[in-house]
């Protein structure tokens, strides 16, 4: 049986019956403000906490604003960068089409010297806006998620689009590529929001499939055995 990454994050490993399989891609897809970045990071700073460095590779924010943003969960990412637990890495938009054509020197660089066994790529949505064609966002995108895996990494793609709780399929051409689909939802029941999770796909791997809400305070913590009730509003069809 293939080795199992914890990820650290409350309910979410026993949802995923250990964590993500070692070397595997996971997508994280979700909306604006629905806590993408912040479960990322969380994979990377609970990993550097257990002794497995992460590299967060960013083609957004700069590595200063995911710090202070992370100092709102309480997490100091400066200081596991200071003991080279993490290492954040900001991929100016003109750069990006470098790493799409396998230039994969600054990450790998990154890797090696922090012996790094996570990555982190925020977002695939930049290499869709750098992108037209699906067919290369596509083999771009593949060709990168191969080299991770030969590089002994477990790594996650944050993916920013809102999902549909009425729909099986919300994340465009990635879900046949990547080994582990996780979809994050913001719900709107009445006048109120719900925030829930799904594990739509995790290949070869048993997990949990029902709809999970969660908090995203302090980080995000999942309620595996809570149960959502009631009728959400799809704000698209109204």
């Amino acid at each position: 049986m293939k080795e199992k990454v914890p990820t650290g994050i409350p309910g979410l490993d026993e949802m995923l019956e250990g964590g993500f399989k070692k070397n595997t891609n996971v997508l994280i897809v979700g909306g604006c403000g629905s806590g993408k970045s912040t479960m990322a990071m969380q994979f990377i700073y609970n990993g550097a906490k257990m002794g497995h460095p992460g590299v967060y590779v960013t083609f957004e924010e700069g590595a200063e604003e995911i710090r202070e943003n992370m100092k709102g969960h309480g997490w100091d990412i400066k200081k596991m960068e200071d003991e080279n637990k993490i290492r954040i890495l900001a991929i100016e938009p003109q750069d990006v089409m470098h790493i799409l054509r396998g230039e994969y020197g600054r990450i790998e660089d990154a890797i090696n010297e922090l012996g790094a066994d996570r990555v982190v790529i925020d977002s695939v949505t930049s290499i869709e806006m750098m992108i037209e064609s699906e067919f290369e966002q596509r083999q771009g995108v593949l060709k990168l998620i191969t080299w991770l895996r030969k590089s002994g990494c477990t790594s996650l793609m944050v993916y920013e689009k809102a999902v549909d709780v009425h729909s099986a399929s919300n994340h465009g051409n990635m879900e046949s590529i990547v080994d582990g689909v996780i979809l994050l939802y913001n719900l709107r029941r009445g006048k109120t929001r719900v925030r829930a999770l799904e594990i739509l796909k995790m290949r070869g791997a048993r997990h949990m499939t029902n709809l999970v809400p969660y908090v995203l305070e302090k980080g995000i913590t999942l309620q595996p055995h809570q149960t959502i009730f009631g009728d959400f509003v799809d704000e698209k069809r109204m």
